[in-house]
């Protein structure tokens, strides 16, 4: 969220490498089982600017708080290389600094040995504080410290602001505190939902408490579609072929919503292409600094600038940000697909969860339970990938399932040709760097009072000393939130209830 900014509310997709402004193959994040594991020294490159960075050249306080996943420790297991506070962020609160991965999982229904501290652990700034973590107040913290940075804006408030709120919910492991569990009728993970969706009301009702509202933008989206593979656990794609880690639209085709009450237009849907990576060019153009650019390299931007989409001015069903810039899907090194205005070109495809192209779909979820966190195809290895010789194409604005690929005709040669030349523009622009991930030390691995790695040393957070009476989720704005959750509940239960008693 920024302040001051001015914004239109925009909905569509994109997946792009959490906070960058490039794509990972450019920054050498690629071909890891996973990304920058615990004992992974490799970290997001230091000569690669962050959104944070950017903004504290141009003046900005920066603040952030929940998931990270760029990079913990280079050298030593507390050297703190690779945290966000080395990356921009002057204000840095509750953060888990790897992720929120299976092993996590605190209700033992899924992971029955975890949960595992040593993938498993919180920050305070740059302090290892709970060893494994906690969730039980996680969201609460999230959201204190939040309301944290925003009380301390009224020492400073002239000053604009950049903050980062990383939600780290609906994840592998999931959870919901005490207030929220069996709150929904889909299970924990609706749980889970419903307490990120009262996490972000707490940020919109701080906003307007502070006076901010009108002159901040604020910005809500995904990295990724759902992870089929999770089951009932993982999300659905409303139809939508494919899901997390391959390149149909159920992967990348997900939310992206602005608001800014007095200049964002209400309910104004724009179903242009926009990516993460078109965040960082709108905003460094739209506040110039040659004086923190002047000694940088020029450096190839994947995104482009959205600010036509973010005001509302631009008109309703066009495209014309495909003419700034294709869209391009990769799977590790691998280049799937290209999209191109209202036309997708598949390459390669992998094999995807729910659709057949796997067998064992049923084995793996028994009751719709997840037997392990895993992907049909993660790393896409060349054994795994089906070639498409001529490409797949696809009208995806009328057909988005990919249904039914495009008969050939001389419009689908045309397509193709114009694909062909803007993927070699791009090949060309693509140089070599080097690999971040893969690159493994143990003695890096944060460790809290060794060799236990164990401890519970988080304090209660800053905001909370203040007595707000806003800051306890038993405020009036809960309690309503969590009535008509459980009402819904209810009332699906009575239905399930009654249609029992008819049969």
């Amino acid at each position: 969220m920024l302040k001051p900014g001015s914004a239109s509310v925009t909905n569509q997709r994109l997946r792009v490498f959490y906070e960058p402004c490039r794509l990972p193959i450019r920054l050498g994040v690629t071909g890891g089982a996973r990304v920058f594991i615990p004992q992974d020294i490799g970290g997001l490159p230091k000569d690669e600017t962050t959104m944070a960075e950017m903004f504290e050249e141009r003046g900005y306080a920066t603040g952030m708080i929940g998931k990270w996943h760029l990079g913990i420790n280079e050298e030593t297991s507390t050297d703190g290389a690779h945290l966000p506070s080395r990356r921009g962020f002057q204000y840095v609160g509750v953060n888990l600094p790897f992720t929120n991965v299976w092993e996590c999982d605190t209700t033992k229904t899924m992971f029955p040995d975890g949960p595992n501290g040593t993938k498993c652990f919180l920050y305070d700034g740059d302090e290892l504080v709970q060893q494994p973590m906690i969730f039980d107040d996680m969201t609460q913290n999230l959201v204190d410290d939040f309301k944290f940075f925003i009380h301390q804006r009224k020492a400073e408030p002239t000053r604009p602001f950049f903050f980062y709120f990383s939600f780290p919910h609906v994840h592998s492991a999931q959870f919901a505190n005490n207030q929220f569990l069996g709150s929904s009728m889909r299970g924990l993970y609706g749980d889970n939902i419903n307490e990120m969706a009262w996490a972000v009301g707490e940020v919109l009702d701080t906003l307007r408490a502070s006076g901010m509202a009108e002159n901040t933008l604020v910005i809500l989206m995904s990295d990724h579609g759902p992870h089929a593979e999770l089951c009932l656990n993982g999300g659905s794609t409303a139809g939508l072929k494919g899901g997390k880690s391959n390149s149909y639209e159920g992967g990348f085709r997900i939310p992206f919503v602005a608001w800014q009450p007095g200049t964002v237009p209400a309910g104004r849907v724009s179903h242009e292409v926009i990516s993460s990576m078109d965040i960082f060019r709108t905003f460094k153009e739209k506040l110039p600094c040659p004086e923190a650019d002047e000694d940088k390299e020029d450096v190839v931007l994947d995104g482009a600038n959205i600010w036509a989409e973010l005001k509302g001015t631009r008109p309703k069903g066009t495209f014309d940000l495909m003419s700034k810039r294709p869209i391009i899907y990769y799977c590790n090194t691998h280049l799937m697909a290209i999209r191109l205005g209202k036309f997708k070109v598949h390459y390669k495809t992998s094999p995807i969860f729910r659709n057949g192209t796997y067998e064992g779909t049923k084995q793996m979820c028994p009751g719709g339970k997840p037997l392990d966190d895993w992907y049909v195809s993660q790393k896409c290895p060349e054994e795994h990938l089906i070639s498409h010789d001529p490409p797949l194409v696809y009208n995806v604005a009328i057909d988005p399932y990919e249904s039914y690929p495009l008969v050939d005709d001389d419009r689908v040669t045309q397509i193709r040709a114009q694909a062909s030349r803007k993927i070699l523009e791009h090949r060309m622009s693509i140089t070599p760097v080097k690999q971040q991930l893969g690159h493994f030390n143990a003695s890096v691995m944060p460790c809290c009072n060794p060799p236990s790695c164990i401890c519970n040393k988080l304090k209660k957070r800053p905001f909370t000393l203040l007595n707000s009476p806003t800051t306890s989720p038993r405020s009036d704005r809960f309690q309503r939130a969590l009535r008509r959750a459980m009402l819904e509940k209810e009332e699906l239960n009575w239905s399930d209830q009654e249609y029992d008693q008819l049969e």
